[in-house]
This record gives structure tokens, sequence and C-alpha cells, in this order.
């Protein structure tokens, strides 16, 4: 049995389920979140929980846990390593600005990653998307000026305004295959980017690849 992190803040929730407050009295860096605490399951992380939390260094996810709410580990600069397990949402800017986070292991059940989930965190240098992932919000990826290769879901079909705004160093990128749409600014200031494969089917707006100086041509592809 996995060793679970002592002295975390939990609220209880109507229907006899709890989530996740706050560090509470917990002294550790490296945090492993158990699945139940005082009987009842442990489904979630309440909203700026941890926002701007030097302490935290990791944070494992129970299987139970099926959200992240907005701004729960927002600025957490410390923060390097994040294992989801059974996480269904990932909230808008939950984990916006966190300066050191290199290390994003999703679960397969993640279906929907927020507005700003990951925006501004420049230790990231790669993502993996697994298929579950429906959804991406608005910036989701914005600023992560390190990132340098991305795997989408192949069930995304629209990649929204901004998702990878001013992502610099981004050159590789795999598109999901039954991608339907790219809004404006997806990709804007992705300077890295030469040519990219993009399915038959997807429209291309306009702006989708604004100031990509080095972007010369895409091939759509079945």
């Amino acid at each position: 049995m996995e060793k679970t992190t002592k002295g975390l803040e939990f609220s209880l929730l109507d229907g006899g389920v709890a989530v996740l407050a706050g560090i509470g009295c917990c002294v550790e860096e490296h945090i492993t979140v158990p699945s139940v605490i005082g009987g009842c399951p442990v489904v979630g992380v309440a909203e700026k929980a941890f926002c701007k939390s030097e302490q935290i260094k990791s944070i494992t996810f129970p299987v139970s846990m099926r959200f992240v709410d907005a701004q729960a580990f927002a600025w957490c600069r410390n923060l390097e390593k994040v294992t989801f397990d059974g996480v269904l949402e990932i909230g808008e800017r939950a984990f916006m600005g966190c300066d050191r986070l290199s290390g994003v292991e999703f679960g397969g059940e993640i279906e929907v990653v927020g507005e700003k989930a990951f925006a501004y965190c420049p230790a990231l240098v790669s993502l993996t998307l697994p298929d579950s992932v429906t959804s991406l919000g608005e910036s989701a990826f914005e600023g992560c000026r390190n990132m340098r290769s991305v795997s989408l879901s192949d069930n995304v079909k629209v990649i929204e305004n901004g998702t990878f705004y001013a992502c610099g160093s981004l050159r590789q990128v795999k598109l999901p295959r039954r991608l339907e749409y790219v809004d404006e600014f997806s990709f804007a200031y992705c300077t890295s980017i030469t040519e990219m494969l993009v399915p038959s089917r997807a429209v291309l707006n306009h702006d989708a690849f604004f100031g990509c100086g080095k972007m010369h041509r895409s091939h759509a592809v079945c």
C-alpha cells in the first residue's frame, strides 16, 4: 500500500465525498493525496487550494480524483512534477505560472484541460495528451516558451484561440486525426515551427499561425 501524506486539509461535500482544500499542517514537499479521508472518497482539489504555495515540489493524485478546480496550484513556483490518475478535468489556470513544472503525467481518463491550465510554465519541454482528451481550453499552454514537441489527442476536434500562443521553441506538433478547426492565434508567435501536417478536413483560421515567420507550408493528410 502506497504511503499517503498526512496533515493535509480537506472539506466534506454533500453526497459523502471530500475535496483537498489546502496544505493544512503538512510539512512535506512531495505529496501523495489519499483516496479516502474520514470514510469519504477524495474526488477533487478545491479552487485556489494551493495557489502560490512555495512548499510543494510534487503531487500524486489517487484514482478516486475527478477534478482539479480553477487556480488550484497556480503560481506554485517550486512545483516540479504532477501525476494525474483518475482525474477527468483540469480547471482553468489550475497550474498557470508554475515555473519549475517539467513533469506532467496524464492518466488515461483525462477529458478536459481548461483555459490557461498550464499557461506560462517555462520548464515544460514536451507534451503528450492521451486520446481520452476531447477538449483543450483557450490558451491552455500559452507562453510555455521552452516547449519543443507536442502530441495531441486524436479526439480533439478544435484547437482553440491561443492554445499554444508564444511557444517560441515549439518545433514538432502531431495534430489530431479528427481535427476540424484551428482557431485564430492557436500557434501565433510559435517562431520555430517551419511546417506542419494538417488533416485534410481541418479548416485553418487565417491568423492561426500569426507571427510564424518560418512557417512556409503545411501538408494535408487523410
